[in-house]
């Protein structure tokens, strides 16, 4: 269990005051490391609290970085099959400095682009920041084991591993469409969530966000 709090934003002091105030929100779901990034202009941020799993040094804290391609992540679970997609990496020229899925998941995406995730097998919430093409990517594992919520404001989006963080400077009004379904079939799999204008990334679903709206 780790935890992911990111923001891509237009406005450098809304960025501040809501990473400040939401740190403590996520704490608890990663004891081992907290982490966070932030672009040059300061309005793109990702944070990560660690739970050490595969590779316990901090060569493997989180966001991670591959300087040379430019992407950033973080990541939240397992990826079983990523021994084997380390090998097929390696046989393609790509080097690995730790021994962790995350590095893999890293490269993995630079190869393949999106259509990295279909490769994977495994139990995630990733988000990857594209520094070049400035491009954010969501994604969840096609079960939906790992949570991730995101909300969309004004030409930003705000994400997490939890509703928590997303609720800070809103309004809390209930959905009734959400609250009416979970009444009638007892779970929840729409995309909206019991709180208005917060959103869940659906079970192996990928959310794209580009130039101040999703794609």
């Amino acid at each position: 269990m780790c935890g992911i709090l990111g923001i891509v934003s237009k406005n450098f002091t809304h960025n501040q005051n809501w990473i400040k105030n939401n740190w403590s929100k996520i704490i608890h779901r990663g004891p081992d490391n907290t982490g966070n990034w932030a672009s040059d202009d300061n309005l793109v941020f990702l944070g990560h609290t660690r739970l050490s799993i595969l590779d316990l040094s901090s060569n493997n804290n989180q966001p991670f970085q591959d300087k040379g391609s430019k992407i950033c992540i973080t990541f939240n679970g397992e990826i079983y099959n990523y021994l084997d997609l380390k090998k097929e990496l390696e046989l393609k020229g790509y080097k690995f400095q730790t021994t962790s899925d995350t590095e893999v998941l890293i490269k993995l995406f630079y190869e393949y682009n999106i259509q990295a995730f279909k490769k994977l097998s495994g139990i995630f919430s990733i988000s990857i920041w594209d520094r070049k093409k400035k491009i954010l990517y969501l994604v969840r594992d096609i079960v939906g084991v790992k949570p991730l919520y995101f909300k969309v404001k004004n030409g930003n989006i705000f994400f997490s591993t939890l509703i928590n963080p997303l609720l800070i400077d809103e309004k809390k009004t209930l959905n009734p469409k959400a609250v009416n379904y979970f009444n009638n079939f007892g779970y929840n799999d729409l995309q909206e969530t019991f709180f208005k204008g917060i959103f869940k990334v659906l079970p192996g679903e990928l959310i794209i966000f580009q130039n101040n709206k999703i794609e």
